[in-house]
């Protein structure tokens, strides 16, 4: 006997009890033992921020890397599944700010950074159970005891060694990456880099690029006065107007055309030729009075806007010629302050003074201006008035334009000189390309678009933040020689340590700050060694997880673990860790291993509100994942993100989740109720070999359909293409629901326990027994379920789908002709119900014949019963020619046409109406026909079809369906008699009796409606399985309508 199942199930609750289940018997590290010695299939799970609550896009991600590692074990690898937590860099610190109420760097400083580091590391970890709870609630099997995090001392070793081989790669890396002896891929320079005032630390180009938002400001065309003709003005042009109050030069483009032209009121204005149209409207009259070349221009002086400016005794304010200036935009004249990497370049190139009257904080020391923020909209407004209350503005108007913010705080960056470590990464672009051509992205385009553009404009990355909480920068610097010393561990370090001071670093060492910058070393000079006050960009940390998730080399047996988890088969993060996590990924194995540290990479896109607004806390709309787990339940949340590519921009509602209950779940466990129900009442049990051997068509056409549906579920899952195999399988679930078990219902029904019914019975013990395999990567849940109540007390069953090996492919059980048939039976079917909704007539009336037009003919002759009994058709007919079934006319659409024709329309209205079948059904065919020498598409044309009277025709799918709609009275008593059946089973649901109860029925009707009920007697008691059968002339029960008829029917057992 298999366990009941109610019709009414509450999902949410029954997953609880089976996260419980698999937690009570350890059922996730199980199906890993058992695959012990098995190939390794590797994983790599991207480290969360554990100071945040996960969202609905997490939930996605979480869902898409369960699926794959349930997949994955069962079809024989074994999958390690370690967690990670991300627990350094400025999320951490923006909140221990936001929490002590620190507005700066100076601010830490003085609230001490021992007890500010201590307070992120407090933090940290404030939402972790948060994460644990959503990660467990959506049924993920991922190994949370023993998870990796960034802040361990394993961890930062790790990135010590990794820092350490960069600096010094082995010569086995060196002959991989083409590197000369002796050359370093690290290096700290002095330059502009994207700065953000707020965080007080730079950033490295790619968190730069997450951060670009479209702004409106100023853009200016300030006019410099020639030092030695007065007269003469160089017209510039900047969007950044802050940058004025620190301009320093003014560069033109050598080979660029410069004109001088002299206004009306004498004033004369230099700018590029090939920009005068742009501002010449703004001019009034005037004359070209000169034409040079910009190195003509070269060493020219000019007049600072401002007095604080002047720097008497130093090439500042002059022009300079360089190549970087275009003609793209603006005037052609380019004022340089050192803000901007060409400026500042051309600044050290020609020895100008540095003048940086905006420091590193954002504020102004810059005369009238000081003590302003750079970025207040108050300061812009400010230096426009007063360039021209002093005659020194041509222009300005309101320009939109693509500006940088950081990504982690929002604040409005700047570029600004500072001291950093690079990692030379434009030296191994090639490297880097060819190690992204081994990549396998879904989708595809990325590979050589959005990623490998990215890597074709590589710059060089900046691994270090002038920040406090993070992976300390492991080198130190001689303050007498400016030798560097690199440290790959603790151990090493200790080493180093013992040598300048003979005595070990304490064995509680914590490698943060402030306790590493109190470590100092000797140089072999015998000067002090101080550590680089840096920390290690946290894209860094995250980017050597393959082997820092281990320790790895410090750790014990961190180096044979790591052999066998290198590379990694499958990563997945949401598409804008292309200029994040998936770039640092390969960039740091590419420089240590000289290869990528991943195969195969899902990108996903995001998760949208209801209107297609992204989410956000500020907006409100933010849904929490634990709301809708605890509401609807894993499995059809999960469902949703598998029904369309992962790549795919898509809205959230619960209606998308009400729609994988109702199209997947609802109709799967209703077929699992069905089976188990009649299987009870019937006493039939399964055994432990229960393979398809029936010989009943229906039988073999759903082993057939499961047997496609598992070979096109393991291509496409081996592909990483999810959506194609859970729409098919959405396909399998609607065919046994819909056609097989419905088709199928009188075998089970039936009394007698014969051959056939126990040849059903087998077969949708097996469907349902496989299709739980198939299905538990997927919906986990359910599928643990169904699979338990059918294998328990078998020898054959396992404790869990989850140690189960998916379903064995077995391509001789396929009959794809058998397939092809019941596909256009069902087509058929389809056909025939549409135009029975369009003529208002029930499949429980019956009709009198069917025609289907269908080559070949032997296809579907055989099947021809089916279709009749499903449609409740006497005859069905097949023919291979629409001949003389068909009448087709052809009307103009004046809305398309009327353009084309004109004054010939009417002549072509003629011509069209006049067209005969034979080219009718030519259009059809090609899509094209002409018209008084106009070639008219099917926008053109609205053709339309008929059978003839009391005919209903449609087609689709290739095929052709006529109706015959003609009632006689035979087919109007049947029709009565079906119509009361289901009155009758309506009124047996609603009383809350079993479907196989035996029931007395008493009616009144009136006498043609009784007579056709007496007619169909025989038909009607079977069917309701009734042991008495009267009509009455007063009946005390329901008043149904029975098709045009009215009746009273009451029962009882």
């Amino acid at each position: 006997m298999f366990k009941e199942v109610s019709h009414k199930v509450d999902f949410p609750a029954q997953e609880e009890e089976i996260l419980r289940f698999w937690e009570e018997n350890n059922i996730f590290q199980r199906s890993i033992d058992q695959r012990q010695g098995a190939p390794d299939w590797v994983f790599y799970d991207g480290p969360p921020g554990t100071n945040g609550q996960p969202h609905v896009g997490h939930m996605m991600q979480s869902a898409l890397k369960d699926l794959f590692g349930r997949y994955k074990t069962m079809r024989g690898f074994r999958v390690l599944r370690k967690a990670g937590w991300d627990t350094h860099g400025l999320p951490v610190e923006l909140t221990a700010e936001r929490e002590l109420k620190l507005g700066s760097k100076r601010d830490i400083e003085e609230f001490g950074v021992s007890k500010y580091i201590d307070h992120c590391r407090n933090t940290v970890f404030r939402y972790k159970s948060n994460w644990e709870e959503s990660i467990r609630r959506i049924g993920r099997f991922l190994d949370m005891e023993n998870a990796y995090a960034t802040l361990t001392n394993d961890y930062i070793q790790s990135d010590w060694w990794t820092v350490k081989n960069i600096w010094n790669p082995s010569s086995e890396m060196r002959e991989k990456l083409g590197l000369e002896a002796g050359e370093t891929l690290l290096y700290k320079t002095y330059r502009i880099s994207p700065y953000c005032p707020r965080c007080g630390t730079t950033l490295s180009n790619f968190e730069t690029a997450q951060g670009y938002q479209d702004t409106v400001d100023f853009a200016l065309f300030p006019k410099f006065r020639d030092a030695d003709e007065p007269d003469l003005y160089y017209i510039a042009w900047t969007t950044t107007a802050w940058t004025l109050l620190s301009n320093v030069a003014l560069a033109v483009g050598p080979d660029i055309e410069y004109v001088t032209l002299k206004l009306s009121n004498g004033d004369k204005y230099l700018l590029a030729e090939s920009r005068l149209h742009s501002v010449s409207a703004l001019m009034g009259e005037y004359e070209i009075i000169d034409r040079r070349k910009g190195r003509d221009l070269a060493g020219r002086r000019y007049i600072p806007l401002w007095d604080f400016l002047r720097n008497p005794g130093s090439d500042a304010h002059t022009v300079i010629a360089d190549n970087f200036v275009t003609v793209e935009d603006g005037t052609g004249i380019v004022h340089l302050a050192a803000y901007g990497e060409d400026d500042f370049r051309i600044i050290r190139e020609h020895n100008l003074p540095l003048i940086q009257n905006v420091d590193e904080n954002g504020k102004c020391h810059a005369g009238q201006f000081s003590g302003r923020y750079f970025k207040d909209d108050t300061l812009e407004v400010d230096i426009i008035k007063d360039l021209a209350k002093n005659g020194l503005l041509f222009h300005r108007e309101k320009h939109t334009h693509s500006y940088p913010f950081c990504f982690r705080c929002d604040s409005a960056l700047m570029y600004f000189p500072r001291a950093s470590w690079f990692i030379k990464t434009s030296r191994i672009k090639d490297k880097l390309l060819e190690a992204n051509q081994a990549i396998n992205w879904y989708p595809g385009h990325i590979k050589n678009g959005r990623f490998g553009k990215w890597l074709e404009n590589n710059v060089d990355w900046n691994i270090t933040r002038e920040r406090y909480w993070g992976s300390p920068l492991p080198i130190w610097t001689c303050e007498k020689c400016g030798n560097h010393t690199v440290a790959a561990s603790i151990a090493e370090l200790d080493e180093l340590y013992f040598k300048a001071h003979n005595e070990h670093l304490p064995g509680d060492f914590d490698p943060h700050k402030p306790q590493i910058d109190k470590v100092e070393l000797r140089c072999e000079c015998n000067g002090t060694m101080k550590r680089e006050n840096f920390v290690l960009d946290s894209w860094f940390n995250a980017g050597i997880m393959p082997w820092g998730q281990f320790g790895y080399p410090a750790a014990p047996g961190s180096v044979e673990i790591f052999d066998n988890q290198f590379p990694g088969d499958f990563i997945c993060e949401a598409i804008d860790q292309t200029r994040g996590w998936f770039y640092t990924m390969l960039a740091a194995a590419v420089l240590v291993k000289g290869e990528t540290s991943y195969k195969n990479c899902i990108c996903t896109e995001l998760i949208m509100d209801e209107s297609g607004h992204k989410m956000s806390k500020s907006k409100g709309n933010v849904v929490h994942p634990m709301a809708v787990l605890n509401k609807f339940g894993a499995d059809p949340f999960r469902w949703v993100f598998f029904s369309a590519n992962p790549w795919t921009v898509r809205n959230y509602t619960d209606d998308t989740i009400v729609e994988s209950l109702r199209k997947v779940m609802i109709p799967l466990w209703n077929a699992y109720s069905f089976f188990s129900t009649y299987a009870n009442v019937d006493g039939w049990t399964a055994s432990d070999e229960m393979q398809p051997g029936s010989k009943n068509i229906y039988d073999r056409w759903i082993v057939s359909k499961f047997q496609s549906l598992l070979k096109l579920t393991i291509n496409s899952l081996d592909n990483y293409d999810v959506a194609a195999a859970a729409n098919e399988v959405e396909k399998f679930i609607d065919n046994l629901t819909n056609w097989f078990i419905r088709r199928s219902r009188r075998r089970f029904w039936k009394s007698e326990n014969d051959t056939d019914k126990d040849d059903a019975y087998r077969t949708l013990y097996y469907i349902l027994l496989e299709f739980s395999k198939l299905l538990s990567p997927f919906m986990p849940f359910l599928a643990e379920r169904i699979y338990l109540n059918l294998t328990e007390g078998l020898e054959s069953g396992r404790d869990s789908v989850h140690l189960e090996d998916f379903p064995r492919l077995d391509e001789s059980l396929i009959d794809s002709e058998l397939e092809a048939e019941m596909d256009i039976v069902r087509t058929c079917v389809t056909l025939a119900r549409s135009m029975r909704e369009d003529y208002k007539l029930k499949v429980r009336q019956p009709l009198s014949k069917m025609i289907v037009v269908t080559p070949p003919l032997e296809v579907v002759v055989e099947t021809g019963e089916i279709i009749a009994e499903e449609l409740n058709i006497k005859e069905v007919a097949f023919i291979e020619s629409e001949a003389g079934l068909v009448t087709r006319s052809a009307k103009p659409n004046f809305r398309t046409l009327g353009p084309k024709f004109g004054a010939r329309m009417k002549e072509a209205k003629s011509e069209i109406e006049s067209l005969d079948d034979r080219r009718i059904a030519a259009f059809l065919e090609t899509g094209q026909i002409e018209i008084l020498g106009e070639i008219l598409t099917s926008e053109d044309l609205v053709v339309e079809e008929s059978a003839g009277e009391n005919m209903a025709f449609k087609r689709g799918e290739g095929l052709a369906v006529a109706l015959d709609l003609r009632l006689t009275d035979e087919l109007i008593d049947e029709g009565y008699a079906r119509e009361f059946v289901n009155k009758v089973q309506n009124i047996r649901k609603k009383k809350g009796l079993n479907v196989t109860d035996r029931i007395e029925v008493t009616f009144t009707a009136d006498e043609r409606l009784s007579s056709a009920l007496k007619t169909y007697r025989e038909y009607i008691c079977k069917e309701i399985l009734a042991v008495g059968f009267e009509r009455a002339d007063d009946t005390g029960g329901e008043t149904v309508k029975i098709n045009d008829k009215t009746a009273i029917i009451d029962l009882d057992v």
